[in-house]
Protein backbone atom coordinates (compact mmCIF):
# COMPACT_ATOMS: atom_id res chain seq x y z
CA UNK A 1 0.00 0.00 0.00
CA UNK A 2 1.29 3.47 -0.85
CA UNK A 3 1.09 5.48 2.38
CA UNK A 4 2.69 8.63 0.97
CA UNK A 5 -0.39 9.50 -1.10
CA UNK A 6 -3.01 8.71 1.56
CA UNK A 7 -5.37 11.52 2.53
CA UNK A 8 -6.57 10.83 6.03
CA UNK A 9 -9.41 12.40 7.97
CA UNK A 10 -9.42 12.33 11.76
CA UNK A 11 -12.34 10.95 13.77
CA UNK A 12 -12.90 14.49 15.10
CA UNK A 13 -13.43 15.66 11.53
CA UNK A 14 -10.14 17.55 11.35
CA UNK A 15 -7.72 17.45 8.44
CA UNK A 16 -4.57 15.34 8.83
CA UNK A 17 -1.22 16.81 7.80
CA UNK A 18 1.97 14.84 7.06
CA UNK A 19 4.60 15.01 9.79
CA UNK A 20 7.92 13.55 10.75
CA UNK A 21 8.21 12.78 14.44
CA UNK A 22 10.35 10.74 16.80
CA UNK A 23 9.00 7.52 18.28
CA UNK A 24 11.10 5.22 20.48
CA UNK A 25 14.09 7.42 19.61
CA UNK A 26 13.68 6.81 15.85
CA UNK A 27 12.43 9.25 13.25
CA UNK A 28 9.13 8.09 11.72
CA UNK A 29 6.65 9.53 9.26
CA UNK A 30 3.02 9.99 10.10
CA UNK A 31 0.06 12.34 10.18
CA UNK A 32 -1.23 14.84 12.79
CA UNK A 33 -4.74 16.21 13.04
CA UNK A 34 -4.76 19.98 12.69
CA UNK A 35 -7.81 20.17 14.97
CA UNK A 36 -7.25 17.74 17.88
CA UNK A 37 -3.52 17.05 17.30
CA UNK A 38 -3.92 13.27 17.38
CA UNK A 39 -1.01 11.54 15.62
CA UNK A 40 -1.07 8.43 13.44
CA UNK A 41 2.24 6.73 12.58
CA UNK A 42 3.12 5.28 9.20
CA UNK A 43 2.83 1.52 9.91
CA UNK A 44 5.98 0.66 7.94
CA UNK A 45 8.05 3.19 9.89
CA UNK A 46 6.45 2.10 13.18
CA UNK A 47 7.38 -1.53 12.50
CA UNK A 48 10.99 -0.51 11.73
CA UNK A 49 11.11 1.42 15.02
CA UNK A 50 9.77 -1.60 16.92
CA UNK A 51 12.35 -3.91 15.29
CA UNK A 52 15.20 -1.53 16.12
CA UNK A 53 13.94 -1.07 19.70
CA UNK A 54 13.77 -4.85 20.13
CA UNK A 55 17.35 -5.22 18.84
CA UNK A 56 18.49 -2.39 21.14
CA UNK A 57 16.98 -4.12 24.19
CA UNK A 58 18.81 -7.35 23.25
CA UNK A 59 22.05 -5.33 22.91
CA UNK A 60 22.32 -6.29 19.23
CA UNK A 61 23.19 -2.76 18.07
CA UNK A 62 26.57 -2.46 19.80
CA UNK A 63 29.45 -3.10 17.41
CA UNK A 64 33.26 -3.08 17.61
CA UNK A 65 35.66 -1.54 15.16
CA UNK A 66 37.82 -4.30 13.64
CA UNK A 67 40.95 -4.40 11.56
CA UNK A 68 40.76 -6.10 8.18
CA UNK A 69 44.08 -5.75 6.42
CA UNK A 70 45.04 -2.09 6.59
CA UNK A 71 41.43 -0.93 6.96
CA UNK A 72 39.23 -0.54 10.02
CA UNK A 73 35.68 -1.78 9.49
CA UNK A 74 32.31 -1.32 11.16
CA UNK A 75 29.83 -4.15 10.95
CA UNK A 76 26.15 -3.39 10.53
CA UNK A 77 23.90 -5.59 12.69
CA UNK A 78 21.40 -7.76 10.82
CA UNK A 79 18.33 -6.06 12.39
CA UNK A 80 19.54 -2.72 10.99
CA UNK A 81 20.25 -4.29 7.58
CA UNK A 82 16.69 -5.64 7.49
CA UNK A 83 14.94 -2.56 8.90
CA UNK A 84 16.69 -0.23 6.45
CA UNK A 85 16.58 -2.71 3.54
CA UNK A 86 20.36 -2.53 3.07
CA UNK A 87 22.09 -5.00 0.75
CA UNK A 88 25.61 -6.44 0.67
CA UNK A 89 27.80 -4.38 -1.65
CA UNK A 90 25.61 -1.27 -1.32
CA UNK A 91 27.55 1.98 -1.00
CA UNK A 92 26.97 4.11 2.11
CA UNK A 93 28.33 7.52 3.06
CA UNK A 94 29.46 8.88 6.44
CA UNK A 95 27.86 12.22 7.35
CA UNK A 96 27.86 14.52 10.36
CA UNK A 97 24.35 15.61 11.37
CA UNK A 98 23.74 17.70 14.48
CA UNK A 99 27.10 16.65 15.91
CA UNK A 100 26.53 12.94 15.32
CA UNK A 101 28.24 10.58 12.91
CA UNK A 102 25.63 9.06 10.57
CA UNK A 103 26.00 6.31 7.97
CA UNK A 104 23.51 6.91 5.14
CA UNK A 105 22.72 5.29 1.77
Amino acid sequence: MEFENLKLKCECGGKMEKITTEWKGIEVRGWRCQKCHEEVLNPIDAQKALDIEKARKKNLLTVKLRKVGKSTVVTIPQPVMEAENLKDGQKLEWKFEKGKLVLAP
